[in-house]
């Protein structure tokens, strides 16, 4: 059996859009062709996002868990909030 470190019952998607400085503290591959990743936002928030494979998975792949990074949420025309963008600084 798989341990994390990541209590993953404390994260959950965020319901606001803008800019956020977080801590990738963690990532995994999803059902549905997709990564998905927790930040732990500087304000303390904890966020769950999902970025896919449709979308290079917004760099996503590429980023190490630890770092710092730059996530950027818009409403979608569905009206959910969704990751359009992530990069490490």
């Amino acid at each position: 059996m798989t341990e994390y470190k990541v209590n993953f019952n404390d994260y959950s998607f965020i319901d606001e859009e803008g800019t956020f400085i977080a801590t990738l503290t963690h990532k995994m591959y999803g059902k549905k062709d997709n990564i998905v990743a927790y930040l732990d936002l500087e304000d303390g928030q904890k966020i769950v996002t999902v970025a896919y494979k449709s979308a290079d998975y917004l760099g996503l792949k590429e980023i190490d868990i630890g770092s710092t990074v730059e996530a950027v949420f818009e409403t979608s025309q569905s009206g959910i909030v969704r990751l359009v963008e992530i990069n490490a600084i």
